[in-house]
Formats: structure tokens, sequence, C-alpha cells
């Protein structure tokens, strides 16, 4: 993996926003929030296998349409959703700057 610059970061930030996601999802689902947990869960359910990932267009992708397609169904009225879109922001910024770099 050290012959692509950034993979370890990215790896982290996408363990990261699966960690945070996966909280989420717990609270979520204790709460009855089952239409939210869905698109959670869907919005997770790829990032392990971007962990180690060298196909360049799957992480791509991730960030161009599935990222956009979460933010387009996330439901904002759910309770402390702006801590969990904030700290994606915060992960999502620093992939766009791997992003930038690698080009």
């Amino acid at each position: 993996m050290a012959d692509q610059p950034g993979t370890d970061s990215r790896d982290e930030i996408y363990l990261l926003i699966l960690h945070y996601g996966l909280l989420r999802l717990r609270e979520a689902a204790r709460a009855g929030l089952s239409a939210y947990c869905e698109v959670e869960a869907d919005h997770l359910h790829n990032l392990p296998s971007l962990v180690g990932e060298r196909n360049e267009h799957r992480h791509t992708y991730y960030f161009e349409k599935e990222r956009t397609l979460y933010l387009e169904r996330v439901d904002r009225s759910v309770p402390d959703i702006g801590y969990t879109l904030s700290r994606y922001d915060e992960l999502w910024t620093q992939l766009a700057d791997l992003r930038s770099d690698a080009t």
C-alpha cells in the first residue's frame, strides 16, 4: 500500500466514518428509528470493502455517488443527526483533500 499516497490515511478515515456511523446506528435502533437505520446502514455497508482497496474508481464512486445519495436521503429531523453529519463532513473533507493530493 505504500505505493499509493494517502492510502493508510484514507483507510483510517473510512474506519472512523464506520465507527461514528455504527454508534449512530445503535442509538437510532434503540430509539426505534428504523427508516433512519436503513439509510445509515445503506451508507455504511460498503465501507469495509474500501479499506485497503486499490481500485480508485471504487473510492471515487463512494465519494461522488454513495456519499451524495446518503446526504439526499438522510432525515435531518432525527435527533442529534447534526453531530453525526458534522463528524462525517470533517472526514469527507479529509478524503477530498487526499483525492486532490493524488491528482
